[in-house]
């Protein structure tokens, strides 16, 4: 991990209140798929960094992709190309896609942030993502996914791509055939999680989430982010940011 200052590249709006921030790439830095970056914000009165998974890292920058959520996404919303921010990165543990031959990389809405710099590190396996939306207007990352593996684009109401939820979709392409993973790693709300628990089509693949919690610390001191996780020894609460955010979805409390 590296507490460090990095230089805005780029921050603009590319969806219905979705936005996409290009920073410098520390030296040195390699993150993982699914790891994230704690930033600082410049209003002091906003104490806790706030956590964005690493959507990508090449020779460009390191992007984050957020949602205006509340005073601290507007906050950041705000700042200019050239300003500066604290952040500390690479946190929490990522998942590999290359240990598996063939996975799906699922997201959900604003999960789908997770997925590019996870497509991007494969070299041996061969990723597909199914991208899911509530309508054409949410949609982000379509084309940096597409450049990067075969993308499968979902959305509620059918404005854009096929219609239906993403994980009905994927689970209607498993069942005919017309796809064949042998893991699914997801990233979105929890109702997605619990649609993939239930779905008898995907009973024998196993699936990793990525999971959101509200952060303090960002590296596993402060123990606001705990989520149950069955264990031999029963139900522990274990910490979100230090050891996960990657969890097997069987071992999860939902």
């Amino acid at each position: 991990m590296k507490d460090c200052e990095l230089t805005i590249l780029r921050n603009e709006r590319v969806a219905d209140g979705i936005y996409e921030m290009l920073l410098t790439r520390p030296e040195g830095v390699s993150p993982k798929g699914a790891q994230f970056v704690h930033i600082e914000l410049k209003d002091g009165s906003r104490i806790l960094r706030r956590p964005f998974c690493i959507c990508d890292c090449d020779e460009e920058g390191l992007l984050v992709c957020y949602a205006l959520v509340g005073a601290g996404t507007r906050e950041l919303a705000s700042y200019k190309v050239g300003e500066k921010v604290k952040a500390a990165l690479p946190l929490g543990n990522g998942w590999d896609a290359d240990a598996f031959r063939s996975p799906v990389l699922l997201g959900g809405g604003m999960g789908s942030a997770v997925l590019p710099l996870v497509a991007r590190l494969a070299k041996k396996a061969k990723p597909t993502a199914y991208l899911g939306f509530s309508d054409k207007s949410k949609i982000v990352l379509q084309k940096r996914m597409s450049e990067l593996c075969p993308t499968v684009v979902c959305t509620d109401n059918g404005s854009a791509g096929r219609k239906g939820y993403v994980t009905e979709i994927l689970a209607q392409d498993v069942k005919s055939g017309a796809i064949k993973p042998d893991a699914i790693f997801c990233c979105g709300p929890e109702i997605v999680y619990k649609l993939l628990a239930r779905e008898e089509a995907f009973a024998d693949i196993p699936v990793f989430v990525s999971l959101e919690k509200r952060m303090g610390c960002g590296v596993g001191a402060c123990l606001v982010c705990t989520c149950g996780i069955k264990t031999k020894d029963g139900v522990k609460n274990l910490r979100v940011c230090a050891d996960g955010p990657v969890f097997d979805l069987r071992e999860v409390v939902l």
